[in-house]
């Protein structure tokens, strides 16, 4: 048995444990809450040392991408929305969920035996909850809404509420669930990776919400091409992702608009009205390809089209596809930098030294379900998914292959 010394790692290792334990509750409370204790626990984590060492081995994409939200933060600037509260999140934000993930990364020894405890722990907790309130369609959620934020009983809002604050936690449980089975998986459980991912899967399929199903579906799949194939298949992954940053926005557009009434009859009405969103995105997006128009500018572009006998607004907050909201916000020039951040990235991971194939998986499970989330629902700058992102991160990198010491 290897063995790593403690040294030093009470402070990261007890706060990776806390904020670990933190994000399962987060989860069960609709997943809003998360982003607070992730930024805390970024930054009493912080592991300087590890950070300064960087200096022999520049991380390349880490700058890419520093540089990216750096331009998106700075758009706000010729952005029609006057408020800086999303350029300010994402300058303090990020960088604290993403020393986070760094600080876990770094725990060895007994504390880095808690950490994966804990990380199983909080995904079985987060799912366990979830698959109940799927079974009883979410009777304890509903309970707590009317009897603590006093929401009317029997109204169709309030369980439009239940429904969102679950499937908002779903997404985290989705996250959460691949690197926790192969956590388990990897010391001796393999029946109980399964069953989380089972438990997890039924989860995906309530409350409403199609794109958690799409994610768990497409996370499955490319865990499961990762793990027989692992640098190629990651390689894969993070190359079509970026490739999707350049693509999407130029090809998406064009074809929702040419999408024949006959096939958007048969959609779904949130499909059909996604399309028609994606179009007049398209429209807003060439109007200012080069730096775009700004972050936020979706919150008062304003455009209106009768589907299906309602009028809908065509740019509700953002356009639910990310790759066409850092185009039509940070432009052509946002997009190529996340491009070249994602490849490097990549290749990065998927040159890995210790990578270990239950490690590839975790992290292909990772990548597919949060870029299926930000591909067909979420905006891509909300704090409370970016968030859960980093501790699903931390809990891939608690299965890279141990050195053996001598």
């Amino acid at each position: 048995m290897t063995a790593f010394p403690d040294t030093g790692q009470a402070r990261p290792g007890i706060t990776a444990v806390i904020v670990m334990f933190f994000a399962g509750v987060s989860a069960i409370a609709g997943g809003l809450p998360v982003p607070p204790f992730i930024a805390l626990g970024g930054l009493i984590a912080l592991p300087w040392k590890q950070i300064l060492r960087l200096r022999r081995d520049i991380p390349w994409e880490a700058l890419l991408a520093a540089l990216f939200v750096g331009w998106a933060a700075l758009s706000w600037t010729w952005s029609p929305y006057d408020k800086a509260d999303q350029a300010i999140k994402l300058l303090t934000g990020l960088p604290l969920y993403a020393a986070f993930a760094f600080a876990v990364a770094h725990l060895q020894g007994r504390w880095r035996a808690r950490a994966e405890a804990m990380f199983l722990f909080m995904a079985f907790m987060a799912s366990l909850y979830l698959f109940a309130e799927f079974v009883s369609g979410g009777e304890a959620t509903l309970a707590y809404k009317i009897a603590i934020e006093g929401a009317p009983a029997g109204d169709q809002h309030t369980i439009n509420q239940v429904n969102r604050s679950l499937g908002h936690g779903a997404l985290l449980a989705i996250l959460f669930a691949g690197p926790a089975a192969a956590l388990a998986w990897r010391e001796g459980g393999p029946l109980i990776g399964l069953l989380l991912i089972a438990l997890t899967g039924m989860v995906s399929l309530g409350f409403g919400l199609e794109v958690n199903t799409v994610a768990f579906i497409a996370a499955s799949a490319a865990a499961a091409l990762a793990y027989f194939w692992p640098r190629g298949a990651l390689s894969a992954i993070f190359g079509g992702m970026a490739g999707a940053f350049v693509v999407v926005p130029l090809t998406l557009p064009s074809v929702a608009a040419a999408l024949p009434p006959a096939i958007r009859s048969r959609l779904p009405e949130s499909w059909e009205i996604r399309l028609e969103i994606w179009r007049f995105t398209g429209e807003r997006l060439s109007e200012r390809p080069w730096t775009g128009w700004g972050l936020d500018a979706g919150r008062v572009i304003d455009g209106e089209a009768e589907i299906r006998g309602t009028v809908q607004q065509l740019l509700p907050l953002h356009p639910h596809n990310a790759p066409l909201q850092v185009w039509m916000e940070t432009g052509a020039f946002g997009a190529m930098l996340i491009a070249l951040a994602l490849v490097m990235m990549g290749g990065r991971i998927a040159g890995a030294p210790l990578l270990s194939r239950l490690q590839a998986a975790a992290i292909a499970w990772v990548a597919s379900a949060y870029f299926c989330f930000i591909l067909f629902s979420y905006g891509i700058w909300q704090e409370w998914h970016a968030a859960a992102l980093a501790v699903a991160i931390g809990g891939t990198t608690l299965l890279a292959a141990r050195p053996q010491v001598n």
